[in-house]
């Protein structure tokens, strides 16, 4: 039976580095020509990538091209859905915003991009890798410097830990906003599911404790909790939302979270 993940590397000058995240991790480690597992981190030249060995997709992120650089020029700004559901107003600073389901980062780079200064929390190490080599690769540039700046810190742990830390310590600087996105299997197993989310949703559960993490998040955050959810789908708990922005294919569930001065 085969291993559903592995560590590999396509060179060997990056062997020190592929043995270096398995030992720490407890994962076999192979070059990747060697691999007989499901699914691997790579370790190349190029980026750092999470591989579907069966169909042979990969999957990485990019800071400075790709999807992320196009919606970060002709997104939209300010007047995308999202901005408006974490709270962007015209004349106000941005908020700070904990993103505790950060999967691939896409979301939390479009708001540092929109000048909040961002907490990414991601409970998997793969993933979280994926992430921190997007960082090292962009750090030299002058637009993502700026990012970094206004803060964009990666913290890989569970949300509920992390936050339940936040919760009991009474001096803690709570976040103004606290945002979810939680993953779940996609019903059609069909072409048409993206490959990132076809080899995420191999390497991980669904997310099981959803309303715990909703539950501590309303403790936690300053200003508003905001859950995406697709379009049409249920409420994440039977708590109601304040208020819902809604995109083309995606609702946003907003949670209002005064906390008493």
């Amino acid at each position: 039976m085969k291993s559903l993940l592995s560590v590999t590397y396509q060179k060997p000058q990056l062997k020190q580095k592929a043995e270096a995240f398995s030992l720490k991790h407890s994962l076999p480690c192979t070059p990747q020509a060697e691999t007989d597992s499901v699914l691997s981190l790579k370790f190349n030249d190029e980026y750092t990538e999470l591989c579907d060995n069966e169909k042979q997709i990969c999957i990485h992120v990019d800071f400075l091209s790709g999807g992320l650089a196009h919606r970060q020029k002709y997104g939209g700004g300010r007047g995308q859905s999202i901005a408006k559901a974490i709270g962007l107003k015209q004349g106000t600073p941005p908020p700070t915003v904990l993103d505790a389901t950060a999967g691939l980062a896409k979301d939390a780079y479009v708001l540092a991009c929109l000048g909040c200064s961002l907490t990414l929390v991601e409970r998997s190490p793969i993933v979280a890798e994926l992430i921190h080599d997007a960082i090292e690769r962009a750090i030299e540039d002058e637009h993502f410097q700026t990012i970094m700046q206004k803060g964009f810190s990666l913290i890989t742990q569970s949300s509920i830990e992390y936050l339940t830390q936040f919760a009991n310590h009474k001096d803690a600087i709570y976040p103004d906003v606290i945002y979810l996105d939680p993953m779940y299997p996609d019903k059609k197993k069909s072409a048409s599911v993206k490959k990132n989310m076809q080899i995420l949703q191999t390497l991980l559960d669904k997310d099981e404790d959803t309303q715990v993490l909703l539950n501590i998040a309303l403790k936690v955050a300053s200003k508003r909790v905001v859950v995406k959810r697709p379009k049409g789908a249920e409420n994440l708990t039977e708590i109601s939302p304040t208020y819902t922005v809604e995109s083309k294919k995606t609702r946003y569930d907003v949670y209002v979270t005064p906390k008493p001065s």
